[in-house]
């Protein structure tokens, strides 16, 4: 273990930019959106499965709306949260004269521990494993020049056009395997596997329907392979980097440079970032709900993801910090969500499975769109309510406190008005 001095603290409550714990709140939230049409059941289910009186005509256009705002957008903010964050901790152990890259990559370690833990056992979906696999390669950025970066980022941004092209055109399928794993492994369990697009893939609703967890912890290995093909497949880890070296850019001029309080700059991200981000989102949805599956849409789909998820997601971040340089106390009731963000994240899982699965409740596939955003609302009204009683009394969330426990190799305290 190190020596006292060389150690890395916490960032110390007071030391904390309110407006990322907002931010990041916020983010969670929508990420919560988009993930509960795949967590109910509404996405793989016909209409006629539906329960009738919680189907309603707002449901189409909510989901056109929420497809084209919400998908990839907050993924993207969390990423460029990631990045921000990554900055602030090599700027404070700079400062401090210590070393910053085994201190991250201890961090980046037991978030993939958690992330791993997360993908393998519950939820296809996760998120955590990929920062922390991708966090690895941030740190050889740290030092990289603001205009290197942005040039890196847009690259690495574009890049799924070019995944494409060997996928689609040269007819290289690197991604084959991986779904082949998973569906070897649903075979070997006996569970049933359907076609889709001209690929095998795991029947999904079996999955949902399942009402045994042994089977659904069966289920769930053979949904890792679908994970990584998957993200594999859309290029999403070139473009993950591309954020995150935003975030770098961004943090480093929120620390260095009052980015926040630059009114005109954000004014300008946020006018550029809907006018490029929106138009191509529209397009992108309009492709996904009325067209075909054809070689062409598949490119077209590809290009409006590169060149309409990021730009929004920067016009919406450059929003809501204008908004919050005018009306802080408007939205610093979320903050305490963004501060137990990893906590809020896992406990949507855990609720949407006992809520929706056949394992929990079962309510899978029986809400129109309407009722599944209401619900998604209504638990994050409950996370905003009990993430404020717990800020006031412990530091940190609860698994926020376990990371950072392993992440500096010491026990630290949790109650706010002790030390141990």
């Amino acid at each position: 273990m190190n020596s006292t001095k060389n150690q890395i603290a916490p960032i110390k409550h007071d030391d904390r930019i309110e407006f990322l714990d907002v931010l990041r709140g916020i983010a969670i939230q929508f990420i919560f959106m988009a993930n509960i049409v795949y967590f109910s059941g509404y996405f793989f289910f016909p209409e006629d499965f539906r329960n009738p009186d919680f189907v309603f005509t707002s449901d189409k256009v909510l989901d056109f709306i929420s497809f084209t705002l919400i998908d990839g957008k907050f993924y993207s903010i969390f990423s460029l949260l990631f990045g921000i964050g990554c900055i602030i901790q090599y700027e404070k152990s700079t400062k401090n004269n210590k070393p910053f890259a085994p201190f991250f990559i201890s961090r980046m370690f037991w978030l993939l521990i958690f992330g791993g833990f997360h993908l393998v056992g519950f939820w296809l979906g996760d998120i955590l494993t990929l920062y922390a696999i991708l966090g690895f390669v941030l740190i050889l950025f740290v030092k990289t020049p603001d205009k290197k970066l942005l040039w890196i980022a847009g690259v690495l941004i574009l890049l799924p056009l070019l995944n494409w092209f060997v996928i689609n055109t040269l007819n290289i399928n690197y991604t084959k395997p991986f779904f082949k794993a998973s569906t070897y492994i649903w075979e070997c369990f006996g569970y049933p596997t359907t076609e889709w697009n001209g690929k095998k893939f795991i029947q999904f609703k079996y999955y949902l329907l399942n009402d045994d967890w042994s089977g659904f912890f069966k289920m769930n290995l053979g949904n890792v392979f679908v994970r990584i093909g998957s993200l594999l497949d859309e290029g999403r880890i070139f473009k993950v980097l591309g954020v995150f070296l935003i975030g770098l850019w961004a943090g480093r001029n929120i620390l260095r440079n009052q980015l926040l309080q630059n009114i005109k700059l954000l004014k300008k991200i946020t006018l550029l970032g809907i006018l490029i981000g929106l138009p191509m989102s529209i397009l992108r949805t309009y492709i996904e709900f009325f067209g075909d599956n054809s070689n062409l849409n598949s490119f077209l789909k590809t290009l409006t993801y590169a060149l309409g998820t990021v730009p929004l997601a920067l016009g919406y971040a450059s929003l809501l910090a204008l908004i919050y340089s005018n009306k802080p106390n408007l939205l610093n009731r979320i903050a305490p969500v963004g501060k137990m963000a990893f906590t809020n994240y896992i406990s949507q899982t855990i609720i949407s499975i006992l809520l929706f699965y056949k394992v929990g409740f079962g309510f899978v596939g029986q809400f129109g769109f309407t009722v599944i955003i209401t619900i998604a609302l209504i638990i994050f009204l409950c996370q905003v309510i009990i993430s404020t009683i717990l800020i006031r009394k412990f530091r940190y969330g609860p698994l926020e406190w376990i990371w950072r426990q392993f992440t500096y190799r010491r026990r630290l305290p949790l109650l706010k008005n002790s030390k141990f």
